[in-house]
């Protein structure tokens, strides 16, 4: 049986960067954070990563937008090692997160990228697109 450790981090760095649009996962690594995206560790809650029993990992937790002007935030998870290799993450991208207003956070079919399978995550909150 694998041992899952999970972590939350303000930047993922094993990971390039993630960025995307939409509700959908996707393994495509972007640019790093703009001026008017930062760091939100702060925004997530009940982390969990959980064996998905087909190989893959299910990410789950709660993201609160604790600001107050609605904010898109993007949920980026690689599971393996912290070893510096780069390695592409899954993310999810949640839009419009209104102000006090809260948001489940589902990103399935994770792969493990090597031993030890830790759970890494970061969040970034920018400005709605106009």
């Amino acid at each position: 049986m694998r041992r899952l450790v999970v972590t939350a981090c303000a930047v993922l760095v094993l990971a390039a960067g993630c960025g995307g649009g939409g509700d959908e996962s996707s393994d495509e690594p972007t640019a790093s954070p703009t001026p008017t995206t930062t760091a939100a560790p702060e925004a997530l809650s009940g982390l969990q990563c959980a064996d998905a029993g087909d190989g893959t990992l299910t990410v789950t937790g709660v993201i609160t937008n604790s600001g107050d002007e609605p904010a898109d935030y993007t949920v980026a998870v690689y599971v393996g090692p912290a070893d510096g290799a780069e390695r592409p993450a899954t993310e999810q991208v949640l839009e419009s997160v209104q102000p006090d207003g809260s948001t489940p956070v589902e990103i399935t079919g994770v792969a493990p990228q090597g031993d030890p399978a830790t759970c890494h995550v970061r969040v970034l909150r920018s400005e709605p697109k106009a």
